[in-house]
């Protein structure tokens, strides 16, 4: 079988899987919270396997892969900051996003971050937080949709005309189905992500000699390839692993990914996930990890490192199988704007409407199809290197709205004008240190602003004795009186 007819059986296997998803869930999906989060009725494996395709999604295994490749044993620390920030959202903010969010009766992240500001500062909150959440996913999707052209590019196909189906066929799927499909396609991605990562480490193995060979190899790079901290030391080493863990603090502030809890069944959900999800990406990371580490070995003067995994698959496989794994693994990057997409949608259709105005699955819908449009724009118009910056999206999401989110979490009520300093201190300071030179791990760009924003959120802490009070324009008597 040719390459050609490889791809192009492996695309109409796609095709069919996603208009199977697009009849089972539009059949569930009859009002505005069945869309935005399946009327809190998401089963434990839809959660679980959901939350680790969004969370840790095709587009970040291959930059992890990418990280191996170039800086050797020190890209274990990612490996640890991720599977400690999985462990986060587990075990952390979960249960407390489930609970509070129906406790206020909201439907996304961004309402439970805005909730308690006030009347005269919510409009403000909210419209920050989603104006903030737009340009970071649609800079990822960005990134997303170039990473998978130049796989698809590889295999011989049209790149465009194959992403811009692909694009509307991921948003007709949604349309019909909300969350539920987004869900089930983060499934299937984080299904085949896996198949492909543990499969792939054998065949590059075989091709390095074997472990000892391996070892034999990475000495002869040279001491920033063998040394745990990349060949830093003293403050050096610290600011180098403490910036690769910012990575796993990020992961505490992505919508997308967290909208996963507030959509679960019920707590016997999350207990089964919070299990799984951290093993199946501890799993994922570490065999990712190796492939990169055996790419290096094999292929040191690779130009584009995060193809890692398609490059070993291309060279060490038969290439009806090598076009199979590069075609499954841009389907599975391609998938993961799915949930990207129904985020923006709602907060542009839910968190941006009055108050009193109840969420419309027609409204959704609609503001769904203008997310699509901005991803089109962004596909066709954008740098062609702007997965470059890929990162500095998802780091400066994190560090906007992960610190409210703990904060909030915790118990703690924070005024209205410390969420929008701590939101805008956050992301600002993300930018301004993204445009300097980098520091050793990125440390400025990937701790200091999580940690500036935390700080303040935790110092605005509401003070008045009535806990239902959420603006100074709201006090009466009780709130002045020591009772």
């Amino acid at each position: 079988m040719t390459r050609s007819a490889t791809a192009l059986l492996t695309l109409l296997a796609l095709l069919a899987a996603l208009l199977s998803i697009m009849t089972w869930a539009a059949r569930r999906t009859h009002n505005a919270a069945d869309f935005a989060i399946a009327n809190r009725r998401l089963g434990p494996w839809l959660v679980t396997l959901s939350y680790a395709a969004s969370g840790v999604n095709a587009w970040m295994l291959m930059t992890v892969a990418a990280a191996a490749f170039v800086w050797g044993l020190s890209a274990a620390w990612i490996w640890a900051a991720v599977v400690f920030g999985c462990i986060v959202n587990m075990w952390f903010v979960a249960p407390r996003l489930r609970a509070a969010s129906i406790g206020s009766g909201g439907i996304t992240v961004i309402h439970l971050l805005g909730v308690d500001a006030g009347d005269r500062l919510q409009p403000l909150v909210v419209r920050s937080a989603v104006f903030i959440l737009i340009l970071a996913l649609l800079l990822q999707i960005a990134a997303i949709l170039q990473l998978a052209g130049v796989m698809l590019a590889d295999v011989g196909l049209s790149t465009t005309n194959v992403l811009v189906l692909s694009l509307a066929v991921l948003t007709a799927t949604v349309f019909a189905g909300g969350i539920r499909a987004a869900s089930m396609i983060d499934t299937i991605q984080s299904v085949v992500v896996i198949a492909v990562a543990l499969f792939l480490p054998l065949p590059a193995l075989i091709a390095t000699g074997g472990l000892t060979e391996l070892q034999m190899a990475f000495a002869t790079i040279g001491p920033e390839a063998t040394n745990w901290f990349g060949g830093k030391s003293g403050v050096a080493a610290i600011a180098f692993s403490a910036g690769v863990v910012g990575l796993g603090l990020a992961m505490c502030g992505q919508p997308h990914a967290l909208t996963r809890f507030m959509a679960a069944k019920d707590e016997t959900t999350l207990r089964i996930a919070r299990w799984v999800a951290p093993v199946w990406i501890a799993i994922l990371l570490a065999a990712v990890v190796f492939c990169g580490w055996c790419a290096r070995v094999l292929y040191s003067g690779l130009e584009h490192p995060e193809q890692s995994l398609a490059v070993i698959a291309s060279r060490l496989l038969p290439p009806w199988l090598a076009t199979l794994i590069v075609v499954g693994l841009a389907a599975a990057v391609i998938s993961a704007i799915a949930s990207q997409l129904l985020v923006i949608a709602s907060g542009l259709a839910v968190d941006l409407k009055r108050p009193t105005t109840p969420p419309s699955l027609q409204w959704l819908r609609g503001m769904l199809l203008v997310a699509a449009v901005l991803a089109c724009i962004v596909l066709l118009y954008t740098p062609s290197r702007i997965v470059e910056h890929a990162m500095f999206a998802f780091t400066a999401l994190g560090a906007s709205l992960g610190p409210l989110l703990l904060v909030r979490l915790s118990g703690k009520r924070i005024r209205p004008g410390s969420t929008l300093g701590a939101m805008w201190a956050g992301f600002l300071l993300s930018l301004v240190f993204h445009l300097l030179p980098d520091s050793p791990g990125d440390f400025l760009e990937r701790v200091l602003p999580f940690i500036a924003a935390l700080g303040i959120a935790l110092t605005g802490g509401e003070r008045r004795r009535n806990p239902d009070r959420a603006d100074r324009s709201q006090e009466t008597m009780h709130d002045r009186v020591p009772i």
